[in-house]
């Protein structure tokens, strides 16, 4: 009731234009139902019968027989035409201004709305999706009151007009008609029974389908880092192939309704036929009067079988279904790779006169360096320097010039998905689903126990945060975790990440919003944690260094690697190192 009073006063500023609109509609129908009767007293007076019509009759007389009968007639025609064309013009332009007013309102209302929300309101749904959802449902309505209700007043003046018409001559001439229309009306009830659930399906259908697409595209580094694409794939590919089999069972529910309103269309005429030549021959009725019945009749039944074309929303289905299942096909990185089954058993990474580029730009250079197995190393440098770059060329992202190896093999020439089996990349960025918390722990590992879950969420310092919550971890998130703190996000990535840990750990800033105090017990853990990877951790928190036995310094599009020691005689490490060393080393040591 709220949202329909809400409608209605979207047309508030519009109200005038409303009334003009109803007055034009009723003449532009009216109108259009006055054409046969014109043609019928033609017809009737060339046939010298008897007929009788004021209205007519008085425009003849205007022109005092200086004209004949057929230009007068062809005058009140053409003059009944350009009124209906100039109805129609207008019209026109003042329906697209009450609707472009009431768009503009509703939206703005609904808009307005969304922002006085309180913030637990966002918890289950992010602001973002409110706006689109709401935006979409405008549209929707929007739609609806500019074409099919438009359509379905002037149908309902259509059938008014020509049933008064048809009474005037003979009340007989307007059953066949009324018993057509209300055979329609009756399988259109049918049909809106019948098609309604299949519409639910299919929108429900739809919305999973687009917030899996919106997840999985909200959070593609992290599909491909762990190898999801196939998985994700063919679970977009079940949930696209119920909404297709919904479709196709519209598409034919659709075909049955046009194909039985076609029949009764096609049939009432030789019966209208049949009943007027029986009351002209009686004498009740002329033949102009027949010519009036079948074109009413004719106008009105056909009105209700102005149906979408089913071809074209069939086809259109096929191209979606198709479109969005190649849509998961996020790459074809590995087309011309085969080498599927190398398992790598040495996870030594060398870099040797190795060169990154991205769009064309030289971003690091002559890289010279080896990570050996189970080592924890660190990587700084300033912002911008290229560290993530480094080892996201590691895992594939980029392409490189040089020679880039894990074990005994070069990374260009190992398949991708292969070489993430043995690499966890948390990126920067925290990328979760908008699921529950466990539900997004189980990601990687969906078999995993909650004490498990509990286990490593103590690790990470994080299951004091969870039972916080209501629903503990059974807690919804929101889309990109909106229920959660950035550092709360960072820890959630991290138990994920160990739910399924990996010969080569990379942490790439993966602690930045975590808390000082939680930081350090993280940091901690990981530096004791004996689990046989190798952990590197890239980070802005140089004053960590002297904890880390190999340290790779990015500056100036080179890497030097080498201990704490050793890299403070380099005095751009030196000179970054001294101006952070209040900030953390000091908390952390």
């Amino acid at each position: 009731m709220k949202f329909f009073k809400t409608v209605i006063s979207s047309f508030k500023h519009t109200k005038l234009l409303i009334v003009i609109f109803f007055v034009l509609s009723i003449l532009l129908n009216y109108l259009t139902t006055y054409i046969p009767v014109v043609i019928q007293y033609f017809i009737d007076v060339l046939l010298n019968q008897d007929v009788e019509n004021h209205v007519i009759e008085f425009f003849i007389s205007l022109f005092n027989s200086k004209i004949s009968f057929i230009p007068i007639i062809c005058i009140l025609l053409l003059i009944v035409e350009g009124i209906i064309v100039l109805s129609t013009y207008i019209r026109t332009i003042v329906k697209s201004k009450i609707i472009q007013e009431f768009q503009f309102e509703l939206k703005l209302k609904l808009f307005n709305h969304i922002q006085n929300l309180t913030y637990q309101d966002f918890y289950q749904k992010s602001l973002s999706d409110l706006v689109q959802n709401s935006t979409d449902d405008v549209n929707n309505i929007v739609n609806f009151i500019e074409k099919q209700l438009t359509y379905i007043f002037d149908i309902i003046l259509i059938i008014i007009f020509a049933i008064t018409q048809l009474i005037n001559l003979d009340f007989r001439l307007s059953s066949i008609m009324i018993v057509a229309v209300s055979i329609i009306i009756i399988l259109s009830i049918w049909y809106f029974k019948k098609s309604k659930p299949i519409i639910d399906k299919r929108i429900k259908l739809q919305k999973e389908m687009y917030d899996d697409l919106d997840n999985n595209y909200s959070n593609i580094k992290f599909m491909k880092v762990n190898n999801l694409q196939n998985k994700e794939k063919e679970r977009f590919r079940e949930i696209n192939i119920k909404n297709f089999e919904a479709n196709k069972n519209k598409v034919i529910l659709d075909s049955w309704y046009k194909t039985l309103i076609g029949n009764i269309v096609r049939i009432q005429t030789p019966f209208i036929f049949i009943l007027s030549s029986f009351l002209y021959a009686q004498g009740f009725i002329t033949i102009g009067s027949i010519y009036v019945t079948i074109n009413y009749s004719n106008k009105v039944t056909r009105a209700f079988t102005d149906l979408a074309d089913i071809l074209e929303f069939f086809n259109l289905c096929m191209t979606s279904y198709e479109r969005l299942n190649n849509l998961l096909d996020l790459t074809l990185e590995d087309k011309e790779i085969e080498n599927k089954d190398i398992k790598i058993k040495n996870t030594t990474i060398t870099f040797k006169n190795a060169s990154i580029k991205v769009n064309s730009k030289v971003i690091l250079s002559n890289l010279n360096f080896t990570i050996n197995p189970n080592e924890k190393v660190m990587i700084v440098g300033s912002t911008g320097s290229g560290k993530s770059i480094l080892l996201k060329t590691l895992v594939g992202f980029y392409d490189y010039e040089g020679s880039i190896k894990i074990g005994e093999y070069e990374v260009r020439d190992l398949n991708k998905k292969m070489i993430r089996e043995n690499i966890c990349l948390l990126l920067q960025d925290s990328y979760l689903f908008s699921k529950t918390i466990a539900e997004n722990i189980r990601i990687l590992v969906p078999q995993i126990t909650y004490p498990e879950i509990i286990e490593l969420s103590n690790f990470f310092s994080f299951h004091k945060d969870v039972i916080k919550f209501n629903d503990g971890y059974d807690t919804k998130i929101g889309r990109n975790g909106i229920v959660l703190s950035k550092g709360q996000k960072q820890r959630l990535v991290l138990i994920r990440a160990y739910t399924k840990p990996k010969p080569i750990m990379i942490f790439d800033d993966s602690f930045s919003a975590i808390d000082k105090i939680n930081k350090k017990k993280i940091l901690n853990n990981l530096m004791l944690l004996e689990d046989n990877s190798t952990k590197i951790i890239i980070t802005h928190d140089i004053g960590l260094a002297p904890h880390f036995k190999k340290i790779i310094f990015i500056n100036n599009g080179q890497a030097i690697c080498g201990t704490h020691e050793e890299l403070l005689k380099n005095k751009n490490y030196r000179k970054v190192y001294d101006l952070n060393l209040n900030k953390l080393g000091e908390e952390y040591a």
